[in-house]
């Protein structure tokens, strides 16, 4: 069997489990296209059909029904196993994948302060978007954004998010902008592509015809593929970008970007950001103050994003 197989496994057992390729895409923290085509491959490999898809979901073929309980117990035992090995003599290291943008612009400002409390630990980030699967990787957390979990995960909600445009002081001088006007004509755009998968995150043509702007001035402009590089494009005066306020705030906080519509004119998002890890996974002391540490934290944040949130 090759690698790739253990993770076609993975992705049959969660959309057997769930009736859904989107449910086990949540839960695997990919797309559902990348479910499907791990099912596809698998499929393609055994010279036969597991899944049947449906407009409402997908449904297992009788022999998908016979290996079920197997493949459960089977990825189970693997991910116990795994676990054994891995945190055997680890009780000074801790490792957790978060999103590059959230780790850049929410964690970065803040991650020494947690440093300080352990400074004999063996930190490690992994800031990116790839595909990880906390049952079958090397990582205590993951730091989310999404839906809610469903066990083996378990998780802890931090908060939520909302879009609104945001650009630097410098721009907003040079390129005045009337909070009363709903035109962006001649305004100087920072459109970031592929952003998530969140079917509620709104780009400059969905934020305004929310709020009554007029299409035409939406639509020009520079295009990113990364958000970090959209926001730094912001930050250095360049133009105005669509922006989560979760990594904004910071910067907003800062006086390196400002809102010029101020937090009125924003679209709340259905996913939102949570702390996760293994249901079943033996629990270090480490990993314990991390929890709080994230806890207390978000606390923290929530209640000062409150008060800008009710600011006009």
């Amino acid at each position: 069997m090759r690698l790739t197989h253990l993770n076609a496994l993975r992705a049959l057992e969660a959309s057997l489990r769930h009736k859904s390729f989107t449910a086990a895409a949540e839960e695997l923290g990919v797309t559902p296209a990348a479910v499907g085509q791990r099912v596809r491959s698998f499929e393609e490999y055994l010279g036969r059909p597991l899944l049947q898809r449906t407009r409402t979901g997908v449904v297992p073929t009788d022999e998908a029904r016979r290996v079920e309980a197997l493949l459960q117990s089977g990825i189970s035992s693997l991910s116990s196993a795994l676990e054994q090995l891995r945190h055997a003599d680890r009780a000074d290291q801790l490792s957790v994948t978060l999103p590059a943008s959230f780790a850049e612009h929410w964690l970065a400002p803040s991650i020494w302060e947690f440093y300080r409390r352990h400074e004999d630990i063996d930190l490690r980030l992994d800031a990116s978007n790839r595909d990880v699967d906390l049952l079958t990787e090397g990582f205590d957390f993951a730091i989310r954004y999404g839906r809610a979990t469903s066990p083996p995960l378990k998780e802890m909600h931090l908060f939520e998010d909302a879009v609104l445009p945001v650009c630097s002081p410098d721009f907003l001088e040079r390129h005045p902008i009337n909070p009363n006007l709903r035109s962006l004509e001649g305004i100087p755009l920072i459109h970031v592509e592929n952003r998530t998968s969140d079917p509620s995150w709104v780009g400059f043509g969905g934020w305004g015809a929310a709020f009554g702007f007029e299409p035409a001035g939406l639509r020009s402009g520079v295009r990113y593929s990364s958000f970090s590089s959209g926001l730094k494009s912001a930050i250095d005066g360049q133009g105005l970008v669509l922006s989560g306020v979760v990594e904004a705030f910071n910067a907003i906080r800062t006086g390196m970007l400002v809102a010029p519509f101020g937090p009125a004119l924003r679209c709340k998002t259905e996913f939102s950001y949570r702390l996760i890890w293994v249901a079943d996974r033996p629990r270090t002391k480490l990993g314990a103050d991390f929890t709080q540490w994230v806890l207390e934290k978000a606390d923290i944040f929530r209640r000062d994003l409150s008060v800008f949130l009710e600011t006009t």
